[in-house]
């Protein structure tokens, strides 16, 4: 628990009572304790308290970690990154503390979504470690490495240093290039092997990359998908599955039996579940409604592994073998928080359609903002186009400056004084949720309520996946986040399914994303159970496995600039 007012006058104490940097020590250790219990305020107290004048070369290398971390806890990225820069020499520092300190750094890097610069710190630290962590130190780099966003690699190759460093992005790149095929996926790392002979990882693959070669061997034969294909939903999803599956094939990979399952109308979906098991399938991919996943979320065990199409509910113990993917709002929202928090954000205002539903989309995102330390300082929701000014100015606070100015004059003697309205100046950013058209018009309203000068952060159906000026306007440097599939992927599938089904409004297109992926997740399945620190490019986003069986995702980061989306690197959010 973290430290109780009485007990940092305790700790300070006696500090105050010990000599030399025995006090110092004392200090730090309750300051870190302080920040694992996300007591930041304590934290920062004890730190203030530290003398760094009889600290040795370790100790203020343990202490500038501190506050590091002290200034990622308050949001205050510019800070940390500063911090973590001021001490690039270590090595006259000993063993066992350049170890230490250049771990704590990589966690750091990697909590800025400074992917490069952390694996670089691993790099760097292995010819210290013994025999016994090398393996490890191989895993924990991979673990990195492969999360990173293409974007974010590309944005710090700048300080790729070392031959180690250089493998391992050539290693990286060339599994990325095969996400879609796995037999391709392990004889591209087996060249990379035969080029990369002197790297650490060519004799020791990580674990989770090597496991593909399993993959192989137990790869389904026979597929059941269940969707209801006379729902537009159903639709969607089917047709970003087979055009998975067909491109798959004409790559010339090997592609299990498909059996097409409609669930339209179906309330009960048991029955038709039976069906799939009787037909001997390797896998079920499905349903989609949300109710009928909880049908089979609620039984005690399933014969075969099934990869559900939506959620079910939370805090629930899954049965064996069942997984869970879909696109989930939720997911955006968290990442959004994140990706505020990194911006340096404190405050937010949140401005969403009205509705229930919209509602919960609230009371979410204020939790996870409130885990990033932060503080939502109001709330509007808009309806038709009509209220956009004036819910504007109910989230502004401009009304009440309006009222003051009004309590103003009337005493005043003078009548013919001008006033300009102030909108509240407790607030950082704001979070929006709404279409193309209702953002158009609401960023434009921001601008006329003095807010232009406000970041906005905004959910992906602000973008209806035209890449054009006139179909953008008026949405310039707003930040959103969406599928790779929306933002240009040069993916096989998505080129067959633009020719195919071309003109398919935004949200069709993501369902196909997602039934893209759901195909190419048949084979994936074990390797991120096996390996839940695994992560897989996907054309909906990074995804990765939760400890409950459900797959997550991390979309890609985007602005709009000249009123067209541009694909940005996450830390660019800090400058």
């Amino acid at each position: 628990m973290p430290a109780a007012v009485g007990e940092l006058d305790i700790i300070l104490q006696q500090a105050a009572q010990t000599d030399g940097p025995e006090a110092q020590i004392l200090l730090m250790e309750a300051a870190a304790d302080a920040l694992d219990n996300g007591d930041s305020e304590v934290a920062a107290q004890l730190l203030e308290a530290v003398d760094t004048r009889p600290l040795s070369g370790q100790l203020q290398a343990r202490q500038l970690l501190l506050q590091a971390r002290l200034a990622l806890a308050r949001n205050d990225t510019a800070t940390a990154a500063r911090l973590l820069e001021q001490q690039q020499d270590v090595s006259q520092l000993p063993t066992d503390t350049r170890i230490a300190f250049m771990r704590g750094r990589a966690d750091l890097y990697l909590a800025l979504n400074q992917y490069l610069a952390a694996a670089r710190e691993l790099t760097r630290v292995a010819p210290m470690l013994p025999a016994s962590e090398q393996g490890e130190n191989i895993d924990s780099i991979w673990q990195i490495l492969s999360a990173a966003p293409e974007e974010s690699l590309n944005a710090q190759r700048n300080i790729i240093d070392s031959y180690e460093l250089r493998g391992w992005i050539d290693l990286v790149t060339v599994v990325n290039a095969r996400e879609d095929n796995i037999e391709e996926q392990v004889e591209a790392v087996n060249r990379w092997q035969a080029r990369w002979t002197q790297h650490r990882a060519a004799g020791r693959l990580p674990e989770s990359l090597a496991y593909t070669v399993q993959l192989i061997r137990d790869k389904p034969q026979r597929i059941a998908l269940m969707v209801p294909l006379a729902e537009a939903a159903g639709q969607a999803v089917a047709e970003g599955f087979l055009a998975a599956y067909y491109e798959a094939v004409a790559q010339q990979q090997q592609v299990p039996d498909v059996t097409v399952i409609d669930t339209s109308g179906v309330v009960d979906v048991l029955p038709l579940y039976q069906q799939a098991v009787e037909a001997s399938v390797d896998l079920v991919v499905g349903p989609l409604r949300k109710e009928s996943v909880r049908q089979l979320q609620q039984q005690a065990s399933l014969q075969i592994p099934t990869l559900a199409l939506n959620y079910g509910d939370e805090g629930v113990i899954n049965p064996a073998g069942f997984y869970q993917f879909g696109l989930a709002p939720e997911d955006e929202i968290r990442q959004i928080a994140r990706l505020a928090a990194m911006a340096g954000h404190q405050s937010a205002a949140l401005l969403t359609p009205a509705g229930p539903e919209y509602q919960r989309f609230r009371e979410f995102f204020t939790l996870q903002w409130q885990q990033q330390n932060g503080r939502v300082t109001s709330s509007a929701t808009y309806g038709g186009p009509g209220s956009y000014s004036d819910t504007i100015r109910q989230l502004l606070n401009i009304d009440a400056s309006e009222a003051r100015a009004e309590r103003l004059l009337s005493v005043l003697p003078r009548q013919d004084m001008e006033f300009i309205p102030r909108r509240r100046q407790d607030t950082d950013f704001i979070f929006m949720q709404g279409n193309p058209s209702e953002g158009r018009q609401l960023k434009s309203t921001l601008g006329f309520h003095f807010a232009g000068d406000l970041p906005v952060f905004a959910m992906p159906s602000i973008f209806n996946g035209e890449f054009n000026a006139v179909a953008n306007r008026d949405l310039n440097d707003v930040i959103f986040i969406d599928a790779p599939w929306m933002l240009g992927t040069a993916d096989p599938a998505h080129r067959q399914a633009q020719q195919t089904w071309p003109g398919a409004p935004a949200a069709v297109q993501r369902l196909r994303a997602m039934g893209v992926d759901a195909f190419r997740l048949h084979a994936r399945t074990g390797q991120l159970a096996n390996f839940p620190e695994t992560r897989i490019q996907g054309v909906t986003g990074m995804l990765h496995m939760r400890a409950d069986g459900s797959i997550a995702r991390d979309l890609v980061v985007a602005q709009f600039d000249d009123n067209v989306p541009q694909i940005i690197p996450a830390e660019q959010l800090m400058e």
